[in-house]
């Protein structure tokens, strides 16, 4: 698995993240190899990140497939970007599973 996290602050409300996050959810799931979509918000309002987003694709042949895709392509352009212009963007390679309890 890759994980395409995404640290960002925001042009916008908490209320718009949110629904901002549910429409990446919506789109971004329709493209072949991705996984699912998560979402964060710092604890602390001092935090220099104020959100998180996370893509997770099935495996490293996706990100590409995904950077070029027209549904992901349409989304960062339109709602992302113009929204969430101080962002830092990295893919990881997941080497351990979810935490257990």
């Amino acid at each position: 698995m890759v994980e395409h996290l995404i640290v960002f602050n925001a042009e916008a409300s908490p209320e718009e993240v949110r629904r901002m996050v549910a429409e990446a959810k919506a789109v971004l799931t329709q493209i072949p190899g991705v996984l699912g979509v998560r979402y964060g918000e710092a604890l602390s309002l001092e935090a220099r990140y104020r959100y998180w987003l996370s893509v997770v694709f099935a495996g490293p042949e996706v990100v590409e497939v995904y950077r070029d895709h027209p549904l992901h392509v349409d989304f960062a352009n339109r709602v992302f970007r113009p929204m969430a212009k101080d962002r830092i963007t990295t893919d990881y390679l997941v080497l351990e599973g979810p935490c257990a309890p």
